[in-house]
């Protein structure tokens, strides 16, 4: 009676796929907590999410194969005048991937656990690159990139307004310190209260960052639009991090928001307000006790954190080039493992640590590199004054590198896919045919 449904799901999603591939990407990204819905087909475990990525990437792959003129356009040199790219950057970034898969694939084989380490190569690293090459070959201008905000902002809408309905109820809180009313913190749909942050947080900084021009130029058309919509996803977003007490991704939004001011409106004004902002802060006893608690990792976290941190970085120093392999840091670190009352966690909370681990030294420098590369082309974009996007995608990133800093921004089917889509949104505003809109005159004051 389960698979039923799935099975006509699916076949819908093929049809709109083949019919409708833009509407297809938005309703993966509407629906990336999809993920959620699990089953196995034959002996492969899957999820809805991962089946919606193939099914789309199959019918992407097959259109092209019909009409191989602009098949792969992404690895392709070959393009139509019309359908060009900025070549320069999308070939780095496309031996970038390349690497990337390579590495991946070899913390397979290095991995003690070949089972756990081939789903997480498959749901974490092969799925999401295959919607990323569709993603950039199906959307090239800013009303496909709108629809794409759209998508990713209803998906936030329908989780915050889940969180802050389980904030006064209790509703559905799967652990019950949690759904306690005095140590609530909700999770939406998510099985702990930091995914709901690391999820909303880029999203949140997503809209602030298209919020922000409209505001400026007293852009009034299309108010609902323009206004209404992004500020009830700013508005409710904001409300379910904090109701899920999720520290890190406050600093996340934080960052990407003083991002916005400092390189989007202007430099000296944005100072200025940070220096009142800590002033004020440290003015307050519980705001200054709080804040120095998070900064010299006093509070209830903080210690768990540190302990994992110089654990990790224990084993690493004796697995240096290939870490621990993918799925394998449970089981290597183990014996490093000298704080006994506390759980050895899947992976060690610290983005670089993450990817260092699970990809080893390799892994962890391709993964510097996109990230260098994606500021890079972020800033090109910033430096011509060209692309209204631009903004907002980069402070997302940097929204996700900050709270990744204290979490694990990543190794999980929704925000992998995220990541990702961040990276092609860069490679689609530099495409020339992107339908650039000029950023405000005084945006480099």
């Amino acid at each position: 009676m389960f698979f039923l449904p799935i099975l006509i799901y699916c076949l819908l999603f093929f049809f709109l796929s083949w019919r409708k591939p833009l509407w297809s990407i938005g309703l993966v990204l509407a629906f990336l907590p999809s993920y959620l819905i699990r089953f196995t087909l034959w002996f492969i475990p899957m999820t809805l999410l991962e089946v919606m990525i193939l099914i789309l990437f199959i019918s992407w792959l097959i259109k092209g194969l019909i009409s191989s003129s602009h098949f792969l356009t992404f690895f392709c040199k070959k393009r139509k005048e019309t359908e060009k790219i900025s070549l320069s950057s999308f070939s780095f970034t496309k031996w970038l991937v390349i690497a990337w898969l390579f590495v991946v694939t070899f913390s397979v084989f290095i991995s003690p656990n070949l089972r756990a380490a081939l789903g997480i190569w498959k749901a974490y690293f092969v799925e999401p690159i295959l919607f990323f090459l569709v993603f950039v070959n199906s959307v090239k201008t800013k009303k496909d990139l709108r629809l794409i905000f759209c998508a990713l902002g209803f998906s936030a809408l329908y989780l915050s307004i889940f969180a802050i309905y389980q904030k006064f109820t209790g509703f559905a809180i799967p652990n019950p310190y949690w759904q306690a009313e005095a140590t609530r913190r909700v999770t939406s749909f998510f099985e702990y209260p930091n995914a709901l942050g690391l999820y909303l947080g880029p999203i949140i900084v997503l809209y602030l960052g298209q919020l922000m021009p409209k505001i400026r130029l007293l852009d009034f058309k299309n108010s609902t639009i323009n206004y209404v919509f992004p500020l009830f996803i700013v508005f409710s977003s904001i409300l379910a991090i904090v109701f899920a007490r999720s520290e890190g991704s406050w600093a996340g939004v934080l960052a990407g928001l003083f991002f916005l001011l400092f390189f989007g409106w202007n430099k000296k004004r944005t100072l200025i307000i940070l220096l009142i902002f800590i002033l004020i802060l440290f003015a307050l006893p519980f705001s200054r006790t709080y804040i120095l608690s998070l900064l010299t990792f006093q509070d209830e976290s903080g210690p768990v954190r540190l302990s994992m941190w110089k654990e990790t970085l224990q084993m690493l120093k004796d697995n240096l080039l290939f870490g621990a392999g993918l799925a394998g840091y449970q089981s290597k670190v183990a014996s490093y493992h000298q704080a006994k009352h506390i759980e050895i966690y899947l992976y060690p909370h610290n983005i670089f640590l993450n990817f260092w681990s699970e990809l080893g030294l390799g892994g962890l420098i391709i993964f510097l590199l996109i990230i260098i590369n994606f500021f890079k082309q972020g800033f090109k974009i910033y430096s011509q004054q060209t692309a209204l996007y631009a903004f907002p995608v980069i402070a997302a990133m940097a929204c996700l590198l900050v709270h990744g800093l204290v979490d694990v921004p990543y190794f999980k089917n929704d925000l992998s896919v995220m990541f990702w889509v961040l990276i092609g949104m860069v490679l689609v505003i530099k495409n020339p045919n992107f339908e650039s809109v000029k950023i405000i005159s005084n945006v480099r004051d």
